[in-house]
């Protein structure tokens, strides 16, 4: 076996896996007009991208009372869509030579256990070893934990990989080793700025740093 420097690597979905920040950006004004939040324009998108999550609702103007159902409606909205929604290139084979070099695989997601299984395809569903899906957009660190005590293992050698500022935040809060893509939804300069332990600029990385 290869000598890896973790023990799991542990996946955000949205942004990290897949890439669903297009689809989200083409249906959240209608979403926005469903739930009475802002509506933004393309150049607001991308000033966002700087931005943490809780920066973002109070942006939109969305109050965390109404965040439960408009997730849910996201989530319900993308079982209609999987042909729209694609994991990025190089993820699977990516995903393949950790697998074979002896990390076990987890998914962290918000998103529903459905919408994950069914973009990520069966051969590299099949990769996961875990998957803590669904429930709150900041639940991740419980996610996180209760990984580590099904699989027993120790935090230092635990890695969730994310695309996002609070998925920096969840990591620390659990314990854990975080490292961030510079692909996804919060721009890499805003992500370096937390100091994540591992920077990943293309799927190549992953397999090249980890394994």
């Amino acid at each position: 076996m290869a000598d890896v420097k973790y023990d799991i690597a542990a996946f955000d979905f949205d942004g990290t896996l897949a890439d669903t920040m297009p689809w989200f950006n083409s249906i959240l004004n209608t979403v926005a007009d469903k739930y009475g939040f802002r509506r933004i324009d393309a150049a607001e998108r991308e000033q966002l991208r700087h931005r943490e999550a809780a920066e973002i609702l109070k942006y939109l103007g969305i109050p965390l009372w109404k965040l439960p159902a408009i997730m849910a409606h996201v989530r319900a909205l993308m079982q209609d869509i999987d042909p729209a929604v694609q994991v990025f290139p190089g993820i699977p084979e990516a995903l393949q030579r950790l697998k074979a070099a002896g990390l076990k695989l987890a998914v962290v997601s918000s998103n529903s256990l459905q919408n994950v299984q069914r973009v990520l395809g069966g051969r590299t569903s099949a990769l996961f070893d875990a998957y803590e899906c669904g429930t709150d957009l900041f639940g991740k660190a419980a996610k996180i934990q209760r990984l580590l005590r099904q699989q027993d293992a120790d935090p230092a050698r635990f890695l969730l990989v994310g695309d996002e500022m609070r998925d920096i935040d969840a990591a620390r809060k659990a314990g854990v080793r975080v490292g961030s893509v510079a692909w996804g939804y919060n721009h890499i300069d805003a992500l370096r700025g937390r100091q994540p332990d591992e920077v990943f600029y293309t799927a190549a990385d992953l397999p090249a740093a980890l394994a």
